[in-house]
């Protein structure tokens, strides 16, 4: 009981750092082009399709998590316990976060490359919704292509026991 409630507290945690992060980026990319007052629906849309990516890619975290901490008991205790499992917690999150920037970038990059030139977020900030649409298949694809590789990738992270051989 107490190891699902430290795992939901940190998937949670972890969830509003992702979102902020997100919007944070989005942002910054279109902070000169409209007033503070205005923001035009595509620019929400657009960040509600990155929060969903962002959030897509941690709902992996959560089992790899519990995997971790049904291993890590064999090996740990108290503190040292304690201290490992955020320690790969933040190894994981860490990974989410590259993933989603990198995601982000390669979708805004396809997306330049479709639309001859054009820049998702200039786009977004002349509501655009076509564009934004666009957008949203491009890095909704690209989220659940890589969504189904990052159990497998954390997985090398886990210290499962190991047998000795006997020869």
């Amino acid at each position: 009981m107490t190891t699902s409630i430290v795992i939901l507290i940190s998937v949670l945690i972890s969830g509003l750092l992702t979102i902020f992060f997100l919007n944070s980026i989005v942002n910054s990319r279109i902070k000169n082009r409209i007033s503070e007052k205005e923001t035009p629906l595509a620019v929400d849309i657009l960040k509600a399709i990155l929060f969903l990516s962002g959030g897509l890619l941690l709902s992996e975290l959560t089992t790899s998590f519990q995997t971790l901490t049904k291993v890590l008991p064999n090996s740990f205790a108290g503190n040292d316990l304690l201290l490992k499992e955020f320690s790969y917690f933040s190894i994981f999150f860490g990974i989410i976060v590259l993933i989603t920037i990198l995601i982000v970038w390669l979708s805004s990059l396809m997306y330049s490359l479709i639309s001859k030139g054009k820049s998702i977020f200039i786009e977004a900030t002349n509501n655009n919704l076509n564009a934004v649409i666009i957008f949203i298949g491009l890095i909704l694809a690209l989220t659940i292509a890589s969504k189904t590789g990052l159990t497998p990738l954390f997985d090398q992270f886990i210290p499962y026991p190991t047998m000795p051989i006997y020869h």
